[in-house]
C-alpha cells in the first residue's frame, strides 16, 4: 500500500523528472530517509544518487535548479516547475516571486537575450536567480529587476543584486521609522 507521503514524493518526481537523494531529504524534511522504498512501487528508478521517474530523463539543469531551491529552504512558501527557461518558480514568505533560470553552454547566449528583454520574454517575477557554467556572462546581463548570478556546480555567487536591493530596502525602511 502506498502511503500519502510517498505519493507526494512520487508526484514531485513526476513533475520535476529527477532529484538527488539529498534534495528530496531537504525539500521533504526527511533528513534520515534514503527513499529506497520508492523503488518498490515500480514508478521510480535510481541511478547513482539520483531518483528518476520512469517517464522522465535526468535533466542536469533541473538538478542545479533544485540545488538552488534547497539553498532557499525555509524562505519559500511554495514552489512549482516552470516552463523553459524558468526551471522553478517560488514564492517567499515576504511575498516575493523568484524565477530560477539555469543556462548551459548550448543556450547561454539565448538565455542572456531573454533575461535582458525582461519583462517581454519571461513571466513576471520580483527577482531572478541565474545559474551559468562560468562567470564570463555576468557583465552581459542588463536586467530590469534584481538578480543573483551564480556559477555551477558549486553555486558560487558572482553578483548578488538581490541582497543589495534588500539591504537598501531595509535601510530606507528603518530611516522612515
Amino acid at each position: 500500500m502506498i502511503i500519502i507521503e510517498d505519493i507526494k514524493i512520487i508526484n514531485f518526481l513526476q513533475d520535476f523528472g529527477s532529484a538527488k537523494e539529498r534534495q528530496l531529504q531537504c525539500l521533504f524534511n526527511k533528513y534520515n530517509d534514503n527513499f529506497k522504498r520508492l523503488l518498490s512501487y515500480n514508478m521510480i528508478s535510481k541511478k547513482g544518487e539520483i531518483f528518476v521517474h520512469n517517464t522522465k530523463k535526468i535533466d542536469d539543469n533541473m538538478l542545479i535548479a533544485l540545488d538552488i531551491l534547497c539553498e532557499y529552504k525555509g524562505r519559500f512558501v511554495k514552489f512549482y516547475r516552470g516552463n523553459f527557461p524558468v526551471y522553478i518558480t517560488f514564492l517567499t514568505k515576504e511575498n516575493l516571486l523568484y524565477h530560477i533560470i539555469v543556462a548551459d553552454d548550448g543556450n547561454k547566449k539565448g538565455i542572456i537575450k531573454l533575461v535582458n528583454s525582461y519583462p517581454l520574454s519571461l513571466p513576471k517575477a520580483d527577482r531572478l536567480i541565474l545559474a551559468f557554467p562560468t562567470r564570463e556572462e555576468v557583465d552581459e546581463i542588463q536586467c530590469e529587476i534584481p538578480f543573483l548570478y551564480c556559477t555551477y556546480p558549486n553555486l558560487e555567487v558572482i553578483n548578488d543584486e538581490i541582497t543589495e536591493d534588500e539591504e537598501i530596502y531595509w535601510f530606507l525602511f528603518y530611516l522612515v521609522l
